[in-house]
């Protein structure tokens, strides 16, 4: 009996973990629009500098993450979302990327924007 409700909280638990994280994005084109790129193509990041190839800013993205219990977040838990936004918006690489983090209560949250450009 013990061990079935030792087995229900845990279950509790990770379920409460679970429920408590938040993830919010989207993307703004800003100028022409291009087809997504495909899932399999990798997206370049660019933490400082930007590429020596010539391109064109295609989109700014926005990914929030919020997590309560005092977990944080940091720039590899947005960095997957960060680079599908990227290729909806038909983006090949990822610059100008600036993240920022507060906390609300127990609610730890991140936020990063960036731009997605496309080589010409």
């Amino acid at each position: 009996m013990e061990h079935t409700w030792r087995r229900l909280g845990t279950c509790a638990a990770a379920l409460l973990l679970a429920s408590c994280a938040t993830t919010q994005s989207r993307y703004v084109l800003l100028g022409q629009a291009y087809p997504p790129i495909p899932e399999s193509t990798e997206v370049s990041v660019f933490k400082e500098g930007q590429p020596e190839r010539p391109f064109v800013k295609v989109s700014r993205l926005d990914v929030h993450l919020e997590r309560t219990h005092f977990i944080g977040s940091g720039f590899a838990d947005a960095l997957p979302e960060l680079k599908r936004q990227a290729r909806i918006s038909g983006a090949e690489a990822i610059i100008e990327i600036e993240e920022r983090t507060s906390t609300v209560g127990e609610t730890r949250i991140y936020h990063v924007t960036a731009v997605g450009v496309r080589y010409r």
